[in-house]
């Protein structure tokens, strides 16, 4: 059975993430760019796997977002920013999506 990663479908732009990678024995780190809808094969490096499952997209609540992602299945949360004193409400999403095959 294959293992694919993809953007989650909210996202349609092309988005550069950050990532970490096993190197002869050590992390190491760089970015990885994704195009939306593309799938991409999923390795056996667990570091790799494991900072792309935790990759989150941060941005400012709307309730079109909001509802976009709930349209989408999509599981988000919502917060208050802190450094502005709670005047800004966040959208938080995992940026990415696992497939099984």
């Amino acid at each position: 059975m294959s293992k694919y990663f993809k953007l989650v479908s909210v996202i349609d732009t092309v988005t550069t993430l950050n990532v970490a990678y096993q190197k002869n024995g050590r992390i190491a780190y760089s970015h990885v760019r994704l195009s939306p809808g593309e799938k991409y094969e999923l390795g056996n490096d667990e570091v790799f796997n494991q900072t792309l499952q935790t990759i989150k997209i941060e941005r400012p609540y709307s309730e079109q977002l909001a509802n976009e992602l709930i349209s989408l299945g999509v599981d988000y949360t919502e917060k208050v920013c802190k450094s502005c004193g709670g005047h800004t409400k966040k959208i938080s999403y995992l940026a990415i999506e696992i497939i099984d095959e």
